[in-house]
């Protein structure tokens, strides 16, 4: 959990979580400001909740974020990417489902499919694609279906040719 409330620390960590999820394009910066200024309101709610109650970010996706994100990122244990956003509530089993069963038919990358079907933001996508673990080499000769190289990862913002690149790639595997 992030430190006690009235630290300075803390308002730099709950700014830190406020800044990764608008990098994940999960909310504004303008949600961000009015959240804190909840806070020194509500002073015993973390950010998260306060976030969940404004009904801008799940909880489960703040707590993943704080919890596990910053971990995930340290670590090499990869896991593909449907368990991650599966883990931080932006997929559930319903659509991880629906993802698989296209992938059945097509040859298509799980959070390509994700962006396509509308459940995820390519921003998103690309935010976690930047800090997750790679896959293992034995992952990529086997052929399983990864995001790894749809996007160029490294950069700091998605450019709209990419966008427009990704968009017309969608459009000639689902047709």
């Amino acid at each position: 959990m992030l430190a006690s409330h009235s630290s300075t620390s803390s308002s730099l960590q709950y700014e830190r979580l406020g800044s990764v999820l608008q990098q994940a394009g999960l909310i504004s910066r303008p949600q961000i400001e009015v959240a804190l200024r909840d806070q020194t309101e509500y002073w015993d709610l973390l950010l998260g909740e306060i976030l969940d109650l404004r009904g801008w970010v799940p909880k489960q996706t703040s707590d993943f974020f704080v919890k596990q994100f910053l971990k995930l990122q340290a670590g090499n244990q990869y896991k593909p990417i449907g368990l991650y956003l599966q883990e931080a509530a932006l997929l559930n089993d319903q659509q991880i489902q629906k993802i698989l069963q296209q992938q059945s038919h097509i040859n298509a990358k799980f959070g390509t499919l994700a962006v396509h079907n509308g459940w995820l933001k390519l921003q998103t996508l690309a935010f976690l694609l930047r800090y997750l673990p790679t896959p293992p080499p034995s992952a990529q000769r086997e052929g399983r279906n990864t995001d790894e190289g749809i996007l160029d990862c490294n950069s700091e913002s998605v450019s709209k040719s990419t966008i427009l690149q990704l968009e017309q790639t969608l459009d000639t595997w689902i047709s």
